[in-house]
């Protein structure tokens, strides 16, 4: 029986890089507002809350305040990450949550090509359409995938790039390195929840809670290009697929 190998390279995560270095065409849309591309309605988060006492991120200088952001971020029970990005002629959708620090589940989207992921410690559960099958491996790729979940890692060389989406704090820690450099622009809100605005090239812009853990709120890079961090401690229920659906990608190395 003849081995098929997945075809390396693929990186859909490289695009949500272009978030902190896509050319801005205007100002971002008004800091009450919340991302038109997205389906579902905003969730206020709880440590955000405007009722939650002042946190005091105002006073720092924006490497600390950046710092205070990834903490609080990372060391939050559960979140949702929801956002569209493009970039020339790319653009990319996607929803995850996240439980904890290693469980997280979700979807993105590029062009007609679209990948359910669930990662559960290090393993990495992937589930494409055909037309991403196609992309990766050909026919051959489709044959063996289609409506099944490929088991892999965070650390497969030919998924890793993808996997960072399952990691709560990559597209923060990209945003920050890629951008800026970034200066306190006053205050706002994001969905209803005091914020303060970090602004760096034209459009680039983030928010963090002034209220309660200084949580990140969204990342801006001009229109059609927003990350949202939302539903901070609404429990994530993240599950293993059925072991009937699921094929060992060990099999193909």
């Amino acid at each position: 029986m003849p081995q098929h190998r997945l075809r390396p390279g693929y990186v859909p995560a490289a695009l949500v890089l272009a978030l902190a270095t896509a050319a801005a065409c205007g100002p971002a849309e008004d800091a009450a507002t919340t991302s038109k591309t997205a389906s579902a309605p905003a969730t206020r988060s709880p440590g955000a809350a405007t009722a939650a006492a002042p946190n005091g991120v105002e006073k720092l200088d924006p490497t600390a305040i950046l710092a205070r952001a990834r903490k609080a971020t990372a060391s939050a029970r559960s979140l949702r990450i929801r956002g569209t990005i493009e970039d020339g002629k790319d653009k990319i959708a996607l929803d995850f949550r996240y439980s904890g620090r290693t469980k997280a589940t979700g979807w993105f989207r590029q062009g007609n090509e679209r990948v359910e992921m669930t990662r559960i410690g290090k393993e990495i559960y992937l589930k494409g359409n055909n037309a991403f099958w196609k992309a990766i491996g050909g026919k051959g790729a489709v044959q063996l995938f289609s409506g099944k979940h490929l088991k892999t890692t965070t650390t497969a060389a030919d998924f890793k790039d993808m996997a960072a989406f399952t990691d709560r704090t990559a597209i923060f820690n990209e945003a920050v390195k890629a951008g800026g450099p970034w200066d306190k622009a006053g205050t706002g809100t994001v969905a209803g929840t005091p914020a303060l605005r970090l602004n760096g090239a034209p459009g680039e812009e983030i928010r963090v809670a002034t209220h309660g853990a200084p949580y990140v709120l969204r990342l801006d890079a001009g229109p059609g290009n927003r990350i949202e961090y939302l539903a901070y401690g609404k429990p994530v229920d993240v599950r293993r697929p059925p072991a009937g659906t699921v094929v060992d990608g060990d099999a193909f190395n």
